[in-house]
């Protein structure tokens, strides 16, 4: 029996109601109901609906019991992996929402930085707690003592108290960290829970976000009963300037070195393990790797702050928009054209997630989410005929647009989506202080890439976007307003 048919049967145990009178208090069919009682088949929407009426579910009790039916209707492992998805997204624009200040200075919790050299010897620490404490230290003595910061580790990617820790060292201090780490994930994956893979990059993508961060994240795939790195007593290690430290499976004994011998070799360990992975997390800050043209591929998905526009531009509406003060104009300007009509080919139904909200802040102030010495802003009147074009292809079904449910999904305008095969990229760009940052994320696992491939299929049935038609309408009245606006706006400006 399925949690879902054993849920069903107990609310209809709990309502005290027979199935023949359930069937008429929600007006369903009553053999219908009878066989969703057995297991033998799932609700309808309508049905459901109707069933919880009759049940008289609570609005906690009908969400819980919608749960339990989307994950027996699409599987448990993609259940989990879209709540994944949405937290992720959520995270990424809460942390990218906030202005962190670059004040605070960092101090050792635990004694001054260590003066020992790599000739000293050993300590052992056991305990997890105290394996923690010790880790902290060194991580630490790393930031605060060393004049080039840079921290190599082969650590299990779920310890989330040491990520957390690194995060919150160097989340507004005036520190520049390098960080790289290498992690491994089972092949086959278990379909009762989230991908893992999925879940290491939910929590470490909030380092990448972190401007004085140098993250360099890579992976490499484990049979399902092989240990994550060599089947040693110490698998785990982290390598900072002056120490070096191993850990145990269970992360209850760490041995610290600061012998030169050791360190180097597995500072090789780690070089050699670097060759044999692959990137995880590639993270870029260059404006010319994130918009790299030539390098465009077709695009199945994006989900970003405003309707992608791209296909509406005209060699004219470039050559005006385009910065001829920018360093390297004529060379953009030259790929710029071939790019939009290789897009305008490859991408005509890309489907095309965004929001309302900020199209209708691009109608006020015309800007485009590109760097501002690059672009111009777009003046009223071309605002107004890009929108208007949205309209006409979205009513002609020549366009697969949905704007966000603002009231389910929480994506400020710092953060893009786009689903390249076959790649996944997040490009951010957001502000700190009185600078813009921009940065680019390209993932490549293959987990990674079919739970998104999955997230975004799901995405025009979900609650997490309007309707088509909900869409439309929304388009519908904020051109309305802007019309209005700027119809009100000429006549001011006439009888001035």
């Amino acid at each position: 029996m399925s949690l879902f048919t054993q849920r069903i049967e107990e609310l209809i145990i709990d309502s005290g109601e027979t199935v023949q009178s359930l069937a008429e208090m929600g007006k369903i069919n009553r053999s219908t109901l009878q066989r969703v009682k057995s297991g033998e088949r799932l609700p309808s929407k309508t049905f459901f609906d109707g069933m919880c009426k009759a049940l008289r579910l609570s609005t906690g009790e009908e969400e819980e019991l919608k749960n339990i039916l989307e994950m027996e209707t699409i599987g448990q492992r993609n259940y989990y992996n879209r709540k994944a998805i949405v937290g992720l997204i959520e995270t990424i624009a809460e942390l990218t929402e906030h202005t962190i200040p670059f004040s605070k200075e960092i101090g050792l919790k635990n004694g001054e930085a260590s003066e020992r050299t790599l000739t000293d010897g050993m300590e052992t620490v056991r305990g997890q707690n105290n394996v923690l404490r010790m880790v902290e230290n060194a991580i630490d003595c790393e930031i605060f003592a060393s004049e080039a910061p840079q921290i190599r580790q082969v650590i299990p990617y779920d310890w989330d108290v040491v990520y957390d820790y690194i995060f919150q060292q160097m989340m507004g201090s005036g520190k520049n960290l390098v960080l790289q780490d290498i992690v491994s994930f089972p092949q086959n994956c278990s379909k009762s829970e989230a991908d893992q893979s999925l879940m290491a990059f939910k929590k470490l993508a909030a380092l990448s976000l972190l401007d004085n961060v140098d993250y360099q994240s890579r992976f490499y795939y484990r049979s399902s009963d092989e240990h994550p790195v060599d089947s040693g007593v110490f698998p785990y290690y982290l390598l900072t300037a002056d120490r070096l430290i191993t850990l145990s499976k269970d992360l209850a004994t760490a041995v610290v070195y600061w012998e030169a011998g050791l360190y180097q070799v597995y500072a090789g360990y780690f070089s050699e393990l670097l060759e044999n992975s692959a990137p995880f997390i590639h993270e870029s800050r260059d404006l010319f790797e994130i918009y790299a043209l030539e390098d465009a591929l077709p695009t199945k998905l994006v989900m970003q702050p405003i309707p992608c526009f791209s296909r509406y531009y005209t060699d004219e509406m470039i050559d005006k928009q385009m910065n001829r003060d920018f360093p390297y104009y004529e060379a953009l300007y030259a790929a710029v054209i071939p790019f939009y009509d290789k897009f305008r080919a490859d991408n005509k139904w890309m489907v095309d997630v965004f929001s309302l909200k900020y199209l209708r802040q691009f109608m006020e102030d015309g800007y485009i989410y590109l760097p501002q010495e690059m672009v111009h802003p777009f003046p009223a009147e071309e605002r107004l005929q890009l929108i208007k074009q949205l309209y006409a292809d979205m009513m002609a079904s020549e366009r697969k647009c949905f704007a966000i449910n603002e009231d389910k999904l929480f994506m400020n305008s710092a953060v893009e989506f786009s689903k390249e095969d076959p790649t996944l990229r997040l490009i951010l760009h957001y502000h700190r202080g009185d600078e813009t940052i921009f940065k680019h994320l390209a993932i490549h696992e293959v987990n990674i890439i079919h739970a998104f491939d999955d997230f975004f299929d799901s995405l025009p049935a979900s609650d997490y976007v309007l309707s088509k038609a909900e869409t439309i309408a929304g388009i519908e009245a904020i051109i309305r307003d802007y019309h209005g606006t700027e119809i009100a706006a000429r006549n001011e400006s006439q009888k001035s």
